[in-house]
């Protein structure tokens, strides 16, 4: 493919991705107390392997500017919170986590890709995720749940676990382990960010959301526990279909 059909290939696609960022951030996001899992991280790990570096920060930068207007018009309950203790700090950490869920996705594909560690890499992670995926169970379970609704919970959490096992054996024995590190990125850059600009900034926030608990208790246990874990999974679990892209570009000599 010349360079002028592919520079136009990767900007209609680039456009195609904004769009689904935008539909998905207006329609997909699931309220869990006062956050939001979003699924456009999916479209944006999407064109930052696939596009490259410059295209996935843009992608990021339509899911910061999305995520604010959420914000602002009350959709994102949360956001809305954050948003009314001070706007322009807020606007400014929206765009922040999205264009670095954007960009570090394409740079780790990058130095990953030829890595013989990257595997090893996902391995470990994957175990910390599980780790920290069992402590959220433990923290969604109400104490007065009846016995068949604790089993049945775990029976649904166990068969979510083994997917999970079968997308990265998937990962490694076809090679694709620094896809899979690339998709993993962008919640960890979405999450820490945030995480990060609300103890800086927005401390009285989470003090309000933990109700007088412990306020990095309830950061563990609600943001990481919870909001994180159910957005590295769903980044997980699609990260066959981002691979699988990855390598049809490849052999069409769209990326390298």
């Amino acid at each position: 493919m010349s360079k002028t059909r592919t520079r136009l290939f990767k900007l209609v696609m680039t456009a195609l991705l904004a769009a689904l960022v935008v539909i998905l951030q207006f329609l997909a996001g699931i309220p869990i107390g006062p956050f939001s899992i979003t699924l456009t991280l999916i479209p944006i790990v999407f064109g930052s392997v696939t596009l490259g570096a410059g295209y996935g920060t843009f992608l990021g930068l339509v899911f910061g500017v999305m995520a604010s207007v959420m914000s602002i018009t009350g959709r994102d309950v949360g956001g809305y919170a954050v948003f009314e203790a001070n706007a322009g700090l807020a606007w400014m950490m929206c765009l922040l986590k999205g264009a670095m869920a954007g960009l570090l996705p394409a740079l780790v594909y990058k130095a990953f890709k030829n890595k013989k560690a990257a595997p090893w890499i996902l391995v470990g992670s994957s175990g910390v995720f599980l780790l920290l995926a069992g402590f959220a169970l433990g923290k969604l379970l109400p104490s007065d749940m009846p016995g068949w609704g604790k089993a049945l919970t775990v029976c649904i959490a166990a068969l979510i676990a083994a997917a999970y096992l079968l997308v990265i054996h998937l990962a490694l024995t076809k090679d694709s382990a620094p896809v899979y590190l690339a998709s993993m990125i962008a919640p960890i850059a979405n999450t820490g960010i945030f995480i990060a600009g609300m103890f800086i900034f927005f401390r009285s926030v989470l003090e309000t959301w933990a109700q007088g608990s412990n306020v990095f208790m309830f950061v563990i246990s609600a943001i990481v526990g919870v909001n994180f874990v159910l957005e590295f999974t769903v980044a997980v679990l699609f990260a066959p279909a981002v691979a699988a892209a990855a390598e049809v570009m490849k052999k069409r000599r769209i990326i390298r």
